[in-house]
């Protein structure tokens, strides 16, 4: 399976992995996967670094929307995509910009990744949607 992914429950955290060729139908289990598994409020680190995104101009549009609508209701968590080449990295920037007002970091290093997403975790707050308020903890100094 050229995506792959575990579930850290205690940590509300979902890592993904991607080996070869990823497609459109790939990204698209993984989805349907993750609201199978509960995890769709899970943060979730997706490291593309050693794969290659096969994804044409309708493919990213068909991905894109599908984030959109992964989007609606249950509110999803955070991603930190690790990606390792130039074309990862194009496509990851446009599948950010199409996927909605929810936590989108792109990232060339893991370490990075796993830091911003423990710093978000840190101040994130779930219950929060359930109120329309911020989902970030306010801090006071």
């Amino acid at each position: 399976m050229p995506l792959s992914w575990s579930i850290l429950p205690a940590s509300q955290l979902c890592i993904v992995s991607g080996e070869g060729t990823v497609t459109r139908s790939d990204i698209e289990t993984y989805l349907a996967g993750t609201i199978g598994d509960g995890t769709k409020g899970f943060a979730k680190l997706v490291d593309i670094t050693t794969c290659t995104l096969a994804l044409d101009t309708d493919d990213l549009e068909m991905v894109a929307d599908r984030l959109m609508r992964y989007g609606m209701g249950e509110r999803p968590g955070p991603v930190a995509m690790v990606v390792g080449s130039a074309l990862n990295l194009d496509m990851a920037v446009l599948l950010k910009q199409r996927a909605g007002d929810r936590p989108f970091r792109i990232f060339t290093n893991i370490g990075a990744a796993r830091s911003w997403l423990t710093g978000y975790q840190e101040s994130y707050d779930p219950a929060a949607f359930a109120t329309g308020l911020s989902t970030r903890v306010l801090r006071t100094l």
